[in-house]
């Protein structure tokens, strides 16, 4: 049975909306019989004699959700907005008209899924840093604890200071 090594979790495909580019460009599938998975596909090339896409450690998208992030945070609703929908029109979105700091945090949290999805860690830091993450992932993990938001602290730095102590869960 073909199965990519990393599929893409229902979740992550319900948040993309109709129309949404992104999920027509930046998602492969296969399809076995009735079943059928999809991977990220951002990146197209691999290997190549001749280097055709590079590694993105800092993309224009995120530095515009970053700024609507702390522009929502200090109610500049307008300034927010603009940064949001720019991401939003270039997938191909309509522009989104929000008005409160509840519904605008949402909204910028929600294109910081479907847009940075498989890029280094941004889901698991954006659900940490908003305080999500206990509500998200235990809607979508089952065997979820809140400890495990923690990471562990290196058995040598606990064994060396006597004022440290591990995290709970380790």
């Amino acid at each position: 049975t073909p199965v990519a090594t990393e599929t893409i979790s229902n979740t992550l495909l319900n948040a993309f909306e109709v129309g949404d580019l992104r999920y027509d460009n930046w998602l492969g599938n296969i399809t076995d019989g009735t079943t059928t998975w999809f991977f990220p596909f951002k990146y197209k090339v691999k290997l190549s004699p001749s280097l055709e896409e590079y590694s993105m450690v800092f993309r224009l998208a995120e530095q515009y959700l970053i700024r609507a992030e702390a522009r929502a945070q200090l109610n500049d609703f307008s300034g927010a907005l603009l940064d949001l929908n720019t991401i939003r029109n270039r997938a191909g979105l309509p522009d989104v008209n929000l008005s409160s700091q509840e519904t605008m945090l949402t909204a910028i949290y929600k294109e910081r899924q479907v847009e940075l999805f498989s890029e280094w860690g941004h889901r698991w830091y954006d659900l940490k840093r908003s305080n999500r993450i206990d509500q998200v992932l235990s809607s979508v993990k089952p065997q979820w604890v809140s400890t495990a938001k923690l990471y562990p602290i290196p058995i040598d730095e606990v064994s060396r200071n006597g004022n440290i102590t591990q995290n709970p869960g380790y």
